[in-house]
């Protein structure tokens, strides 16, 4: 029965065989027997030895592609959360531009308020000034009416006891 060697356990003990053999004429003389054996064990090895690197070959592949699958997701990930980072910072510098905007119409519209309201005011007071003019003048005509119809009563009194 063949023991199960590795591809290196056989290389190895080919080169002990080739180590060990005598030299004649820088040949070197190999014992078939040693050399078949070293054989068959090689080609009984070799296609096992191949599929092991092959499903090693075929695992490395697989994560490798694996990790290339990862990666390209985590990648995708980061940029979608960097645009969503970008979208909400662009959100809420639009939010503040429009809040400035409408504070400031705000404002206008609070200062031009109080502008009417004050020039509606002083409006206001000027016609009441004007009416307490004309009831000042009404009054005072009433008063000098008065005074001349008092008079006029007092000479009259005055002339009829005379």
């Amino acid at each position: 029965m063949i023991e199960k060697l590795t591809l290196q356990d056989i290389i190895d003990r080919i080169d002990q065989v080739r180590e060990r053999s005598p030299k004649l004429f820088g040949y070197r003389i190999v014992k078939d027997e040693e050399l078949a054996d070293a054989v068959a064990h090689l080609r009984t090895a070799f296609p096992e030895q191949v599929r092991n690197a092959s499903a090693l070959l075929e695992q490395r592949d697989a994560l490798l592609s694996d990790a290339r699958r990862q990666s390209s997701r985590m990648i995708e990930e980061g940029q979608r959360a960097h645009d969503d980072l970008v979208a909400d910072s662009e959100i809420v510098r639009a939010a503040v531009a429009e809040r400035d905007r409408l504070m400031a119409e705000v404002e206008l519209a609070r200062r031009t308020a109080e502008q009417q309201a004050d020039d509606y005011s002083l409006k206001m007071l000027e016609q009441l000034q004007e009416i307490l003019k004309k009831l000042a003048e009404t009054v005072k005509a009433s008063e000098m009416q008065f005074h001349t119809e008092k008079n006029e009563d007092e000479t009259r009194t005055t002339e009829a006891e005379h």
